[in-house]
């Protein structure tokens, strides 16, 4: 009983150490309603639905005209697991295409915007565009899980490049360019020979474990070893 007890913390906290969905905390659920999303720029309409719902039954609908680029569904209100960094890895959320995309190129990526003292005005001062985006273009109607890797944006406060979402944001105090999130965007960029209607549901991120709960984790299974040699 002891051996399997002790195999099975193993495996407990090796789906903790685990950066994958042992940790995603959802952010954005749409039950019901938009989730304080718009549209960002014109030709963009941002409406409450139910195709596409992956989790509960609520969805994020996306139309996109024809001559639109980087724009999409933007909020100014952020949710606790992007509004508390560090850790936070990935952004994953649910795609649904209702037809496949006639144009050339659809891409889809987040956008994460801060500023150094959030107030009136400030809301959407910086914005921390990440490098890794996911391509529409060419997929068969169906619901994708997107991932959105944090590993890569500029820095537009000292336009250093290759900044993390964990170097760029953080808490007051941290650090003289480190700015607190504001504002978040799920974008896209296509070309302007056709519309583009999508949905988008549970939005999640990836979280690191603390090294606290780590380590409580590895004292436990050394414990419970010393617990089973002395039996």
């Amino acid at each position: 009983m002891m051996r399997s007890t002790f195999f099975g913390l193993l495996a407990v906290a090796a789906i903790a150490c685990n950066g994958n969905a042992a940790h995603a905390a959802l952010a954005y659920s749409f039950e019901g309603s938009t989730d304080g999303f718009g549209p960002n720029g014109g030709g963009v309409t941002v409406t409450g639905d139910t195709i596409g719902a992956t989790d509960g039954t609520g969805s994020l609908k996306v139309a996109v005209v024809n001559g639109a680029t980087f724009v999409g569904a933007l909020s100014g209100t952020v949710a606790a697991p992007i509004n508390d960094p560090p850790g936070v890895t990935s952004i994953y959320f649910d795609v649904t295409l209702p037809a496949a995309y006639a144009g050339a190129f659809a891409d889809i990526g987040v956008t994460i915007f801060g500023a150094s003292q959030p107030g009136p005005g400030q809301m959407f001062g910086l914005q921390a565009q990440f490098a890794d985006i996911e391509s529409l273009g060419g997929k068969a109607p169906g619901t994708y899980t997107v991932q959105i890797d944090l590993a890569s944006a500029t820095n537009q406060v000292d336009f250093s490049t290759g900044q993390s979402f964990n170097q760029i944001f953080g808490q007051v105090g941290d650090g003289p360019t480190v700015q607190i999130p504001t504002g978040f965007q799920i974008f896209v960029s296509k070309s302007n020979d056709a519309p583009l209607t999508f949905y988008v549901d549970n939005i999640r991120t990836n979280l690191v474990p603390e090294p606290a709960s780590v380590a409580m984790l590895s004292l436990g299974g050394v414990a419970l070893l010393a617990i089973r040699r002395k039996s």
